[in-house]
């Protein structure tokens, strides 16, 4: 128990040291009806707008969209007029769902529900399950309904969950149209949108739906000042924390971890070794993110690790004949999944896989793009 409410005070001190990000989304929200957030994986966004939007708008329904996992449009549906109900119910929603005892005061609110959300909309949001009928038209249009009773924000997360899987049967593009629409035409809809920087090409291209619309922030992995912050709080020597902040790039789950056992230690260990300990207790993790390139592309295993050693995986001989239209396609299929990340070259996501797959704690880019080895790109 004792670990665990420290596990949860470290993160809750990671929180209060980037409130300054969590403040620009707040600020943009009080200038913008939709604001934007993209961010390489794992760098803290769901959070981070969580807790802007917390801040923000604390008198208004927040509706969380949350893509990661689902199977279709009908999901999305099912999820969205669920975080409708519960919006106008709070707590009591969970007493209307088990159905008993119910107050009469809580009919009366299920008969307004029934018309904000329709009988089949009522019926859907109550379910353990969705029924897989719900439309996400009949969704949207109880969404046009709640705006037209208070200010709302529709925060939709998660935006590359449904290019992840090939031949996805939910169209990311059309709720993004739709939503648009929705914005034009209802002055009380705010629309939060979060995602990976993979997706900004499909969310903001020149055909895209939010093609210069909206404000949009880059987040990345928390700067120095900011682990500074949480290591004096932690009681964790500053010189080692700035140390681990270099080798992992400032990767918030491995920074934690670290930091934590950092300040429980005592004598304290280098950077080096607490890292290469915490390396040694993720061979399993860097093992399942190897078979996951694997399964993303014949080559992504071998692309994986070229990027982890620092090799740039563009040379035929390295390619195996392998058009560069066709690493390309690897590189994004790997950013994608959360696997790798792109700043002035290519990076493994996760600093203990990739110290694990080159047996070495140390920091290692892999070179971005050459003109002299692709020329035709």
């Amino acid at each position: 128990m004792a670990l665990i409410e420290e596990i949860n005070r470290a993160r809750w001190t990671l929180e209060f040291a980037r409130l300054g990000e969590a403040e620009q989304i707040t600020e943009a929200l009080q200038t913008a009806r939709v604001v934007g957030v993209l961010g390489e994986a794992e760098v803290g966004k769901t959070e981070t707008v969580g807790q802007a939007l917390g801040n923000s708008r604390p008198k208004y329904p927040v509706l969380h969209l949350n893509l990661d996992g689902v199977a279709g449009e009908a999901q999305v549906a099912s999820q969205l007029v669920r975080k409708i109900a519960v919006a106008e119910l709070g707590a009591e929603f969970s007493t209307l769902k088990v159905g008993v005892l119910v107050p009469a005061s809580l009919e009366r609110k299920k008969v307004e529900l029934a018309e904000l959300l329709g009988v089949n909309g009522l019926e859907e949001a109550m379910r353990d399950w969705p029924s897989g009928e719900m439309s996400l038209a009949d969704a949207l249009t109880s969404l046009s309904k709640l705006t037209r009773r208070y200010e709302t924000v529709l925060w939709v997360d998660h935006l590359e969950a449904p290019s992840l899987t090939p031949r996805h049967p939910f169209d990311l593009d059309k709720l993004l149209w739709a939503l648009r629409e929705m914005v034009q035409t209802h002055p009380s809809l705010s629309l939060v949108l979060s995602g990976r920087d993979a997706v900004e090409g499909q969310v903001l291209g020149p055909e895209a739906a939010f093609h210069q619309q909206g404000r949009w922030l880059s987040l990345d992995n928390p700067s120095l000042e900011v682990w500074r912050k949480v290591a004096s709080d932690l009681k964790a020597p500053e010189g080692t924390a700035m140390e681990l902040a270099d080798l992992t790039a400032g990767h918030p789950e491995t920074m934690l971890t670290a930091l934590l056992m950092l300040s429980r230690e005592a004598p304290r260990r280098d950077s080096e070794e607490l890292l290469r300990e915490l390396a040694s207790t993720s061979a399993a993790l860097a093992s399942r993110a190897f078979q996951h390139a694997c399964t993303l592309h014949r080559l992504g295993g071998q692309v994986l690790r070229q990027v982890a050693l620092g090799q740039g995986p563009y040379a035929i001989s390295q390619r195996g004949g392998s058009p560069p239209q066709e690493i390309r396609k690897v590189l994004g299929r790997l950013r994608l999944a959360g696997l790798i990340r792109h700043d002035d070259g290519w990076a493994v996501v996760n600093p203990l896989i990739g110290f694990i797959l080159r047996q070495e704690v140390t920091r290692k880019t892999a070179p971005d793009w050459g003109a002299e080895e692709f020329p035709e790109l």
